[in-house]
């Protein structure tokens, strides 16, 4: 049974990486309730129904401010009992093994693979680029992108882009969703796709 945004609570993992304006605000257009996760303690204890891993920061920072509050522990775990997880840019990066942007940083591991340095044009790409997916809510889409470091092949793709070379633009596997471009900076068409993908 789907459910509303209204009636569901999202907990944004504090990483410690920048801005998250942009995110929080796209998060209550959709109508979504956001609560700020610190600690492990915080996701038991503000009733959190899925977990956002943000979009901001290098993979070796966000693993670090993981790691050091051991929110990573929390987030396999929270994976493992099948509930919902959305990440977004090097959200997404960081549920891989390893990141060629700093070598020896560990990712959390979830899904096996590692993020590779992109062969673009131009070095960050930035910009809209139309989606290839089997997912009807994001074939075709036109979103925003921020980011020079992207998974290449994953066994669990659900769409992908071409800037120069093809490469990973979103991931699903059971209840988790994680994207390469910026939902939240990609107007309606990234609202549409953020809630399709939790309340669904």
């Amino acid at each position: 049974m789907s459910w509303q945004p209204r009636d569901k609570t999202l907990g944004v993992i504090n990483t410690k990486a920048g801005n998250l304006f942009s995110l929080y605000a796209c998060l209550k257009r959709i109508g979504f309730n956001t609560v700020q996760i610190n600690t492990p303690d915080d996701i038991k204890n503000k009733s959190v129904d899925a977990l956002v891993i943000p979009g901001q920061g290098r993979f070796g920072q966000v693993m670090k401010q993981l790691t050091a509050t051991g929110l990573d522990k929390s987030i396999i775990q929270w994976v493992r009992q099948g509930k919902p997880l959305l990440g977004i840019c090097v959200g997404l990066q960081v549920l891989f093994e390893q990141s060629e942007e700093d070598p020896g940083v560990r990712g959390l591991g979830i899904f096996a693979g590692k993020v590779e340095r992109l062969n673009s044009p131009k070095q960050p790409m930035v910009g809209w680029s139309k989606l290839n997916s089997s997912v009807g809510s994001m074939d075709e889409k036109v979103v925003y992108f921020v980011n020079s470091f992207g998974v290449k092949q994953s066994a669990v793709t659900a769409a992908t882009v071409t800037y120069g070379e093809q490469f990973v633009a979103a991931i699903n596997q059971g209840n988790i969703w994680a994207f390469q471009f910026h939902p939240e900076k990609s107007g309606e068409v990234g609202e549409e796709i953020i809630k399709q993908c939790l309340c669904n």
